[in-house]
Parts: structure tokens; sequence; C-alpha cells
């Protein structure tokens, strides 16, 4: 709760440039003044108890259960929701989607883990949107429309990412596929093992696609 974080605003649309910056602050600083008491006091801090029993066990072995993935989905899609409320960028997960998570994870919901090399502190995230897509001719503007409502939220506890994805209407979550992750929500035909989770060097640097192909208007 002590640990110190600087968040920055960049904007890809000016090549990267940094558009704005917060000041050094505590994380728990970074609190969503919109929960109510009975949300905050109940199921967000069951929820809290859970995934910090899974996220502190060592050693983490063997292949990821259905709940661990309940859990820690459902855990890390509150955060990306709590991270794109509090702080200053497009808010891009509606109120049903929000208030869905008190009881699941809603179809508009995917997450993808994998490990990292490189930390900074035990936490860390970003907010962007699709890196690249796949369009059909004619979709082009169809494609940025619904780029621009999407929501990318990576999530790094020690050395644990989540990239979380939230999508609008009429696209399904797995639309967005981030490269080389191991997807735990919507559950797969096989949940991978800890130990196999991909590693990479940077919690930020993998890249998402949004896939239209076979998005329907």
């Amino acid at each position: 709760m002590d640990e110190k974080v600087q968040p920055h605003r960049i904007s890809m649309a000016l090549g990267g440039a940094l558009a704005s910056e917060r000041g050094e602050r505590p994380l728990r600083a970074h609190v969503n003044g919109e929960v109510c008491s009975t949300c905050n006091n109940g199921w967000m801090s069951s929820l809290d108890a859970s995934a910090q029993t899974i996220l502190t066990r060592r050693p983490l072995r063997g292949r990821i259960t259905d709940d661990e993935a309940a859990v820690l989905a459902r855990w890390f899609a509150k955060v990306a929701v709590n991270l794109n409320v509090s702080q200053p960028y497009r808010l891009l997960v509606p109120a049903p989607s929000r208030h869905g998570l008190a009881t699941g994870i809603p179809d508009q919901f995917a997450v993808h883990l994998f490990r990292v090399r490189r930390q900074n502190g035990v936490f860390d995230w970003v907010q962007k949107s699709p890196d690249s897509g796949v369009v059909p001719s004619g979709r082009v503007d169809e494609w940025q429309r619904l780029a621009a409502l999407t929501l990318v939220t990576h999530i790094r506890v020690t050395d644990l990412v989540a990239v979380v994805v939230h999508v609008p209407e009429p696209l399904r979550s797995t639309d967005v596929r981030p490269d080389e992750v191991a997807r735990i929500h919507p559950v797969p035909t096989r949940l991978p093992t800890w130990g196999g989770l991909p590693r990479h060097n940077y919690y930020w640097g993998q890249s998402t696609h949004l896939n239209m192909g076979d998005a329907t208007t």
C-alpha cells in the first residue's frame, strides 16, 4: 500500500508523446470513490481475500484449477474496472459490466496470464486500446470505432501479469487476442499450468489484436 507510483498518459496518436502525468503518490491513494460500503466490505473484500490466498501461495505448481481461474479472472477484472474508473483515462467499462462483477464475470471480459522477468516494485499497470487488427475491407471505420471502445489493461502483481480485455457489443471478448499469453477466461478447453505460463521481459510489451473477421453488426 505504501509503494510509490507516478501515472503517465501517453498519446499514441502523437507518436508516444507524454500527454499528462500525475505526481508521485502511494498506491493507497488510488481509490474508486464510486464503490459503496456494502460492496466494498462485502463481495469485493471476500474476492480480495480469495485472490490473496492464491497470489501469495508459494510455490505455485501444477495446473491452474477451475476455481483458481474463476477467482483470479474476476479479481483482475475488478482491478481493471477500478483502475479505469479512478485513473485519468477514458471510461470504457459501462455500468452493467461493472455491476455484473458483483455476481460473476460478464461476457464482455476476457482474462489472460503470463509471467514477467523484469519487475519494479510489486504493482504496475497500463490501460490502452488494441494495438492492431484484422478487418474486412469496407469496415475500417467500424473497426476504429469499436477499437476505441475496447479496453485492454495489463496488471502486474510481482511477476504475474494479467491482460484484461473488455469489449463493446457486438464484439466477443475473444475477438481481442494478446500475443503469447494463456487465457483463463472464458475458460479454455484446458487451463494452463503455473509453470507453463509464457514468460516475457516486460509487463506492458505484449501486443493485442482486434480481429473483426467474424464480428457482426
